[in-house]
């Protein structure tokens, strides 16, 4: 057998489905030359040539689906192709599902070159294979949900049967006129060309595009073949690398829709006419399918918009069979369908009700069951209204029958209509009642002008009885009613008018029970018909006498409260915060810094004259409001008007009167609080002063006690010592410290005096005409004897030839004679120089510079400050300078230092100046020297001076003082004063101002009566500029003030007498 079967080259093989192969014979194993008995599935088919190969492993993979399985095919074995017949020869299937298949395979000649006819059948059993296999997919075509799946498998198979580069399907937009490629299959090494079609324009390939649209196909072995007036597709074409092609059109009962097509790219193809007939058959299957396919989608619309169209639609529906029992009575009915708005409508669950027999959802069915078998018997429909008491109802629905033994209900909720309807019953009778009862007057009249219905407020303004009286008269022919009225309403025009009605003028139109005049306002309007034919007059009246009256105190009101609103500056407004649209006040406008003009909505939530905190704020508490956070807000804005920043206090709360919930309505009252602020902004600078004078009060007290108590303890300590000791070195060096002390002491109380002038504000300054070069003499000469013990030279240098100004002389020499003093203290030799110079057009600068030790430059800022010593073992209170910042800047001009550490000093102060012609600097140094009293006196003679001076103690003081170079004479009182100086004409009077009996402001004004040349110098207690303008004002040259010195009192007595002598004949 085994020789038998070697001969004819003939050997089995059984499927091994665990080692996914086939084991083979020994005769077959020689035969395909292999190492083992057994060969997977993949290694065999690797081994089908190329053009076999696709359909006869499908087929292997489905051969437990085979009826017949017969098959040759060629092979590649080491010795090279052999041609194979397959065929199986047994198959069967156990209890348990497991298939056991075997066969035989023979080596045959090869059909293609020994059997041509052979070689003819095995390409329609190819063909064929590749038919069936179509089929098979589009069995799948009709069975799956989904086209493009099953598109692309067939154009695989087209493919694979022609051996193409590129399979694809391109569909027309004849709206557009483009082209798009739907579908593509390519091979692995062709390049897809799906993305390049997509909507390309049809005029870009002309020739081609009318060849398919007159359905004729395009079959190129050779793009060569394309005429030339194809030359745009054949460069097209070209570009893809295609070397055949073949395109059918795909049609439709519409005309062509597009077309399907293979591109062969490798090599050329020489296309036969089996070819040409079997792709023609292919397209017809593909453009069958895929019309079948959009059909079937086209169709699963229609019924899914059918099927929405009933389930989602308002109007309930609902499809009821009956059900019979054998005598063919109806025994119940079967829900078979229904909608969402059936359920609703009747309060019951769709889902829960169809496929239910109404016997498992109702108990009575007897009555439904007979009215529904008349229905199906009679064949008419019927409307039914019904009433649902659990969800209170009112639904109607028409039943009918389309199908035997089926009823369609639909069904409808007319609880609003129903409602509606009852509502309208109502409304007319309450309209007929308002229409009676309402507080305006109503009268209509047909299209005529006939009265024919007045209600009751009517006959009340018009004093009738009854209607009756009235109803007929033509209001055409009302003698109220001015003509020009009268026409409009003829017109069909709407009216509206005043009238000042009166019943005298229609004594004969009607009977009134009225007398006299009435103020009414009416309207008029035209009602017509459907048909917009005129059928009535309509008149509304309203008596307004009483509301005129009430117009009239509202204006008087509005009128006074715009007046109080104007005069306290308080503002009112109400308006929507939603629209930004209300009313204010003119006061309202004004305190935000608008015109009263300026539209709402440009002022609310803009705010362009409030200050960016001040605005913020309100924008946030208007957020605030509308989030229902809060009800109302307050605060005092910074607004910027035409007149600068004022302060505006706004209250703005939620109107909760107003029911009307599309509105927001605010209120808001704003009033102008700027000179609230402007007395809270003193009152707090107030409060600061006070707190500051507070902290500074016992740094100041603690300061004076030890500025007083240092020269105090000095003139007591050597005033003692004077009284010890006999040697007269010893009591002069002693005299000298007290004398000292003594001026320190005074320096520091008249520090302190003219400090509490300047805090209380009540240092005067007392103007006159001051020659200033003098002035600077007298103070240069003042200082000559101290600067001459100092080593020290002090100089009068720069100043002009001659100058005057308006100004308080003593407190010019107060911030000079400091200057001086200060320079004093720093300066141990070297010289001090006192001079002027106009600095300006309207000014004049003092300064006095030194050589002394100069200021650090850390301190230099500070010198002017209250109780600033830059050397704390300098003798005095640090008030100095601070005072003379003040007098100085009250006398309208500047002060300032420049200094340089070692080197020395210079301080300096500026002076109003207002030269009369321009004066040329004079840079001449003039050194003063101190003038002996011989040299001021004409008269050899001593001078006599009258001392009115009530204290004996004070007295003797200045007699010890002047007795050696005057002759004195005392009076006790101002009587006293007056008498003695008509009887022995002093050369001066030292007038003390507290005397008894007459003090010494009127004892000088006394002495001027008769003597207007003696100099009178007032020797007073009083610190305060006030009481030496007091003394001034009475007569006296000049003042001195308690506690009085030796060499201050000479120098002044010496100007005194030397002006008295200048100016006596």
């Amino acid at each position: 057998m085994d020789r038998i079967l070697t001969d004819l080259k003939i050997g089995w093989w059984k499927v091994d489905h665990e080692k996914k192969g086939y084991v083979l014979s020994d005769i077959a194993v020689k035969m395909l030359k292999l190492d083992s008995n057994i060969i997977r599935f993949k290694t065999f088919t690797e081994m089908i040539r190329e053009d076999y190969r696709a359909r006869i492993m499908k087929e292997i993979e489905n051969i437990e689906n085979q009826y017949l399985y017969d098959q040759t095919f060629p092979i590649q074995t080491p010795s090279g192709e052999i041609w194979l017949r397959s065929k199986i020869i047994h198959k069967e299937t156990d209890e348990k599902g497991n298939s056991s298949i075997s066969g035989f395979i023979q080596i045959i000649p090869n059909p293609e070159v020994t059997q041509p006819e052979k070689a003819s059948l095995l390409r329609i059993n190819n063909l064929l294979y590749q038919l069936n296999t179509i089929s098979h997919t589009l069995l799948s075509f009709l069975q799956s949900d989904t086209a493009d799946t099953v598109i692309n498998k067939i154009l695989e198979n087209i493919l694979e049967q022609f051996k193409g580069g590129r399979a694809y399907i391109i569909e027309y937009n004849w709206e557009k006129k483009t082209q798009t490629c739907t579908y593509e299959v390519t091979d692995s090494n062709v390049n897809k060309e799906q993305s390049r079609i997509n909507d390309m324009p049809m005029e870009e390939s002309p020739w081609w595009t009318r060849q398919i649209t007159r359905q004729k196909h395009i079959i190129l072995s050779d793009l060569n073949e394309l005429p030339e007036e194809a030359y745009i597709e054949k460069e097209f074409l070209a570009l893809q690398e295609i070397k055949s092609i073949i395109v059918a059109p795909l049609i439709s009962h519409e005309g062509v829709w597009g077309y399907v097509g293979i591109d062969v790219v490798e090599e050329h193809h020489e296309w036969s006419n089996e070819d040409c007939q079997w792709f023609t058959s292919l397209a017809n299957i593909i453009n069958i399918c895929i019309g079948l396919q959009r059909s079937e989608h086209e169709a699963q619309i229609d019924r899914t918009y059918l099927q929405n169209l009933y389930k989602h639609m308002p109007l309930g529906y609902t499809r009821l069979k009956l059900l019979y029992d054998s005598n063919r009575q109806p025994i119940d009915y079967l829900f078979v369908d229904a909608n969402y708005a059936a359920g609703e409508i009747n309060g019951y669950n769709v889902e829960k009700y169809i496929g239910h027999k109404a016997s498992e959802l109702r108990v009575n069915l007897k009555e439904e069951l007979v009215y529904l078998q008349d229905i199906l018997h009679t064949k008419k429909h019927a409307d039914v209204n019904y009433y649902i008491e659990p969800l209170k109802k009112h639904c109607h629905a028409i039943i009918y029958s389309t199908v035997e033994d089926e009823v369609i209900c639909l069904i409808s909720d007319i609880t609003e209509s129903y409602n509606t309807h009852e509502a309208l019953d109502r409304s007319e009778k309450i309209l007929r009642n308002i229409y009676d009862n309402l507080p305006a007057g109503i009268e209509l009249y047909d299209k005529t002008g006939k009265l024919v219905d007045m209600n009751i407020k009517d006959l009340e303004i018009f004093g009738l009885k009854r209607k009756e009286d009235a109803l007929g008269v033509s209001i055409f022919e009302n003698p109220n009613i001015p003509a020009e009225i009268i026409e409009k309403i003829r017109k069909e025009e709407p009216v509206s008018f005043r009238l000042n009605y009166s019943f005298k003028s229609i004594e004969h139109y009607y009977s009134s029970t009225k007398k006299g005049n009435i103020e009414i306002y009416t309207t008029v309007s035209a009602l017509y018909d459907k048909q917009g034919n005129l059928i009535h007059y309509l008149f509304i009246n309203i008596d307004n006498t009483e509301i005129s009256n009430a117009y009239s105190k509202i204006a008087e009101f509005e009128s006074s409260f715009s007046a109080i609103s104007k005069f306290g500056k308080i503002g009112y407004c109400k308006f929507d915060l939603f629209t930004k649209n209300g009313y204010g006040v003119a006061q309202w406008y004004r305190n935000l810094g608008e015109h009263e003009t300026t539209p709402l909505p440009q002022i609310i939530g803009v705010y362009n004259h409030v200050h960016e905190e001040d605005k913020a704020y309100i924008l946030d508490s208007i957020r605030k409001v509308k989030a229902h956070e809060t009800d109302n807000f307050s605060r005092d804005l910074r607004v910027h008007t035409e007149e600068g920043w004022k302060w505006t206090r706004i209250n703005v709360m939620r109107n909760t009167m107003n029911n009307d919930t599309g509105k927001l309505e605010m209120l808001c009252v704003n009033y102008d609080i700027t000179e609230l602020k402007e007395t809270e902004k003193k009152l707090i600078e107030a409060k600061n002063r006070a707190e500051i004078s507070d902290r500074l009060k016992s740094a100041f007290l603690a300061n004076m006690s030890h500025e007083i108590r240092t020269p105090l303890n000095a003139i007591v300590g050597f005033s003692n010592l004077l009284t010890e000791t006999d040697d007269r070195d010893e009591r002069a060096a002693y005299f000298d410290i007290v004398q000292e002390n003594n001026e320190l002491l005074l320096q520091l109380i008249s520090d302190i005096l003219d400090l509490s002038k300047i805090e209380a504000g009540t240092l005067d300054i007392t103007n006159s005409d001051v020659n200033v070069n003098q002035l600077c003499e007298e103070i240069i000469r003042s200082f000559s004897l101290k600067a001459e013990e100092n080593n020290i030279e002090i100089l009068f240098e720069q100043h002009l030839p001659a100058c005057h100004i308006n100004s308080d002389k003593n407190r010019l020499t107060q911030i000079i004679t400091n200057f001086i003093n200060n320079a004093l203290k720093f300066t141990s030799k070297g010289s001090i120089t006192l001079g002027y110079y106009q600095s300006g057009p309207e000014e004049i600068k003092f300064y006095v510079k030194d050589t002394g030790t100069g200021i650090p430059k850390d301190k230099i800022n500070n010198v002017f400050e209250r109780f600033i010593k830059l050397n704390s073992f300098a003798q005095g209170t640090g008030l100095g300078l601070s005072i003379c910042k003040s007098l100085a800047e009250q006398m309208g001009g500047e002060i300032g230092v420049e200094s340089q550490e070692g080197k020395g000093s210079c301080f300096w102060f500026t002076h109003p100046f207002h030269p009369d012609v321009q004066l040329k600097l004079s840079f001449e140094t003039t050194e003063i020297k101190a003038i002996e009293p011989a040299h001021l006196f004409p008269n050899p003679s001593q001078p006599t001076i009258l001392v009115a001076e009530d204290t004996d103690s004070n007295f003797l003081l200045v007699s010890a003082i002047l007795k050696k170079d005057y002759r004195l004479f005392r009076a006790v009182d101002g009587v006293e004063a007056v008498k003695l100086a008509a009887e022995i004409h002093p050369d001066l009077i030292l007038m003390d101002i507290k005397m008894p009996h007459m003090d010494g402001i009127e004892a000088t004004k006394e002495i001027r009566k008769t003597d207007k040349n003696v100099p009178i110098v007032a020797v007073t207690a009083f610190a305060f500029d006030s009481d030496r303008q007091r003394v001034l004002d009475a007569g006296c040259n000049d003042y001195m003030s308690k506690p009085i010195t030796g060499p201050e009192l000479h120098q002044k007595l010496r100007e005194m007498i030397r002006l008295r002598f200048k100016k006596t004949p």
